[in-house]
């Protein structure tokens, strides 16, 4: 067993490294998915599929009818109507030059408790000028050379959830995969869509990482038809098998030296492959698979739910980031709880008015309780067809129900609306000394109430 911490990360830092991708991806077809891919459930051919891939991809899992009322209403969204983009007229690509370089759209006046959530020049108590706000609603950014909007907020509708992340059908795959107890999902990180470029801009690239999160198995859901070359998801087979015995941990990404060197391996001589599909097509992937938004040179958007799942496990505390004050760094907190901050600066390490922040898109913030090395067979606690589905998922509380703390939209805020602000850190952790703070774990409270 791995008994101590590991030193802590950012969360929301990615696996990535500065060697370009050296291929181009080869699109995912109906016609290359083995036996299966039309069936509820896992053939034989899916199931090696997965284990030595990494994936599987399921056509038609979902009813294309579930995602319209979404898609009618990402139509009326604040990102949609100050490009003045029509739906019918065409004309979609490059609209973030309508965009504002920092949008405050669908927020609560929650930061820090009572306040506004402030811009990374505003003067605030909690944090340096220019410390990082976090995950909007409305994540707006030109990645590579094709405008993206990651439509957050909505990720944590009942109603999108309900169709997308906790479908019946998806559930069945879920167990199928994993096995049980499976974790119900309460929210996933909502419609990622990106746009046609400007033709005058560069060429559209890939850009391949891998999440650094607690995932065990993630999925995309299109919304709508992705043709080749249209931006689809575009992942590297294999890559979780390769980066899997680099990890420290087994149930916890926790990089070791020669991460970095087989990420450089990946890009170089791994081939992309580029999942396409129709509306309600699902592809399933091993959590810590190396990916990337797919190149895009046609006009469609590419819409797209970008989901995460896992097994109900014991948990240990939550991924926090504390900003820095008076020029102090940002400071992470560790599997054990605890931040660490240095006497030797002039940022107080005993002022507990500091903005703390999770990675609140993701549907499981905790890391798990149990430190075990990397087992010799990485799927040993999956089921891929060992037991059969028996609707082994459990209603775990979200991580915000939990802590108490903001996420849903509240009073008039509209659907699609919300997010978790800094709150400080006093709220969440305890002063020890020395510069130590512990957070409290809440983690497994309810499996014992």
């Amino acid at each position: 067993m791995v008994e101590q911490a590991p030193p802590p990360k950012d969360p929301e830092m990615a696996l990535s490294t500065k060697s370009p991708p050296a291929l181009r991806p080869v699109p995912i077809t109906p016609d290359l998915d083995p036996p299966g891919s039309d069936q509820l459930g896992l053939s034989r051919a899916e199931i090696e599929q997965f284990r030595t891939l990494g994936f599987v991809v399921k056509r038609g899992l979902i009813p294309r009818s579930a995602f319209k009322p979404f898609i009618d209403l990402w139509w009326q969204q604040p990102p949609v109507t100050a490009a003045g983009l029509s739906r019918d007229q065409g004309g979609w690509s490059a609209p973030g030059e309508h965009w504002p370089k920092e949008n405050r759209w669908g927020l609560a006046n929650n930061w820090m408790g009572c306040g506004a959530w402030p811009t990374p020049d505003d003067e605030r108590p909690g944090a340096t000028v220019g410390e990082r706000i976090g995950r909007l609603p409305y994540k707006l950014t030109r990645d590579m050379s094709n405008d993206v909007w990651r439509w957050h907020g909505i990720g944590h509708d009942p109603a999108f959830v309900a169709a997308t992340s906790a479908h019946p059908r998806m559930l069945f795959m879920l167990e199928a995969l994993l096995g049980g107890p499976v974790k119900r999902p309460r929210r996933n990180r909502g419609i990622y869509a990106v746009f046609p470029r400007d033709p005058e801009a560069p060429a559209s690239r890939l850009g391949p990482h891998m999440d650094q999160s607690m995932t065990e198995l993630s999925a995309v859901t299109y919304l709508e038809d992705v043709p080749p070359n249209s931006g689809g998801f575009t992942i590297y087979p294999t890559s979780p098998q390769l980066l899997y015995p680099t990890s420290a941990q087994a149930l916890n990404w926790v990089a070791t030296e020669c991460s970095s060197e087989v990420m450089d391996h990946i890009k170089t001589n791994v081939q992309p492959l580029e999942f396409t599909g129709k509306a309600g097509d699902v592809i399933f992937c091993h959590g810590w698979i190396v990916h990337s938004a797919g190149i895009h040179e046609t006009d469609y958007i590419r819409l797209a739910a970008v989901q995460d799942f896992n097994k109900v496990r014991e948990r240990s505390h939550m991924r926090w980031t504390a900003a820095g004050k008076n020029g102090g760094p940002r400071i992470n907190c560790d599997m054990d709880g605890v931040f660490r901050f240095s006497e030797e600066s002039d940022d107080d390490p005993a002022d507990g008015h500091r903005e703390v922040t999770n990675q609140w898109i993701m549907d499981s913030n905790e890391f798990v309780l149990a430190r075990p090395e990397p087992f010799d067979d990485m799927f040993r606690e999956w089921n891929l067809g060992r037991h059969p589905v028996e609707g082994n998922v459990v209603d775990e509380p979200a991580w915000w129900e939990k802590y108490n703390l903001p996420l849903l939209p509240t009073g008039r805020m509209p659907r699609g609306t919300g997010g978790t602000p800094a709150v400080p850190l006093s709220d969440i952790a305890e002063c020890g000394g020395d510069g130590i703070w512990r957070v409290k774990s809440r983690a497994n409270d309810w499996m014992r109430s």
